[in-house]
């Protein structure tokens, strides 16, 4: 799962999902996104064993992109990478043989 991360950060467009997003700037991120998830928060799991299995890792990995498209239109830089990295994470999953 450590390596999943890793991956997962280390692409180019995986920019916005690295932290929290900020709600005192982006203030109804709430009032839309019900649980939100980004990859600080999922190294934090991974550093306290909180994922029983490597489904919930990978939930919790498609609950950050899946909220990232919920709450910004099509049309938008961030939609756009949120699709690219659901792409970038199906090519991993594969690759490990999920």
């Amino acid at each position: 799962m450590e390596a999943i991360l890793k991956e997962l950060r280390n692409n180019d467009s995986s920019w916005p999902f690295h932290q929290p997003v900020n709600i005192d700037e982006v203030k109804d991120y709430l009032d839309v996104v019900k649980k939100p998830m980004d990859f600080q928060n999922m190294e934090f799991k991974l550093e306290n064993n909180a994922y029983a299995t490597l489904d919930d890792f990978v939930a919790d990995a498609k609950l950050v992109f899946n909220n990232c498209k919920l709450y910004n239109p099509e049309n938008t830089v961030y939609h756009k990478v949120a699709v690219k990295m659901e792409k970038v994470l199906q090519d991993i999953l594969k690759s490990v043989g999920m």
